[in-house]
């Protein structure tokens, strides 16, 4: 594998026209939602260069901390994604922030779901390794991002959850299949998701997977994250309504939880003594199978 595939110009990357970059990332499809990343950095800077994507520098709770807009789905994630990787210096550690539709019934609005790993329904990392080949959340930040989250109010079991997710290239046929010209054939895919306990449809995770696991064979050691907030529920028709949530809210608390847990491993790598993850661990082992969650809301 080569030492760098990106494009450079002037020594810096060639689409976010940046020079640096901090090893604790944040990133989201929305530019809006890193700009938000300012209100609650010190030191913070606002970087825009000509193809509009957003970069942020600052720190939080004096941990170094950027924010990247990647722009929507796998194909534009997969341009940004190698430029963060191969401008941070050392171990990274890069959180995606996204908003998500619920594939389960007790999956609900404004409830946050933390991908373990995803369905690579999508094209775009194909180019880089077969379809067969699995896309994994990284194993060592879930019980962070569980610990995150409950400082934040939110319930393993209630209104917090982990597994599967779905990622997608495209949007509206993918979500709403019933609009789409290949009905029978997207119904049946996504019903098959759904039986096997997918929680929710999101784009963009694979390429983080897939990316980390392609660059950790040539570059510092890549930690990936995806955290969702479910602002919508796959509907059996008509169009999707995301009005009956408050967005802004939600993605506040989205932002506090990805900047809190930057914060938690940061002092989890240094080893402080602290921090005692064994009460998630064993929520974690305690979480009713999905079996009694369906009959639940049956």
């Amino acid at each position: 594998m080569v030492e760098s595939i990106t494009f450079k110009t002037k020594g810096k990357t060639y689409h976010l026209e940046i020079d640096r970059i901090n090893p604790n990332v944040l990133t989201a499809g929305s530019p809006g939602r890193i700009e938000n990343l300012m209100k609650y950095l010190d030191e913070a800077e606002l970087i825009e260069g000509k193809r509009k994507h957003t970069v942020v520098h600052g720190k939080y709770k004096g941990v170094p901390v950027s924010g990247v807009s990647t722009g929507m789905g796998p194909a534009s994630a997969a341009i940004i994604l190698p430029e963060i990787i191969e401008m941070a210096k050392g171990p990274i550690v890069m959180l995606r922030l996204g908003t998500s539709g619920s594939l389960q019934p007790w999956v609900k609005l404004g409830d946050l779901v933390i991908s373990e790993g995803v369905v690579r329904d999508e094209i775009t990392t194909n180019a880089v390794v077969g379809s067969e080949y699995p896309a994994v959340a990284s194993p060592e930040l879930l019980p962070i991002l569980i610990e995150a989250a409950r400082e934040q109010g939110y319930k393993l079991g209630k209104n917090l959850w982990t597994g599967i997710t779905h990622v997608k290239s495209d949007l509206y046929f993918c979500e709403a299949p019933h609009f789409s010209p290949s009905k029978e054939l997207m119904d049946a895919k996504l019903l098959s998701y759904k039986r096997m306990g997918v929680l929710a449809s999101a784009m963009e995770f694979s390429v983080y997977c897939i990316h980390r696991d392609y660059f950790e064979g040539c570059r510092n050691r890549i930690l990936v994250g995806n955290l969702l907030s479910i602002i919508a529920a796959a509907p059996e028709a008509g169009a999707i309504d995301v009005s009956k949530v408050n967005k802004e809210e939600i993605e506040d608390r989205l932002t506090r939880v990805g900047l809190d847990s930057l914060v938690l491993a940061n002092k989890v790598r240094e080893g402080d003594g602290k921090i005692d993850l064994t009460p998630v661990i064993r929520q974690m082992i305690e979480m009713p199978p999905r079996s009694k969650l369906s009959k639940a809301f049956k």
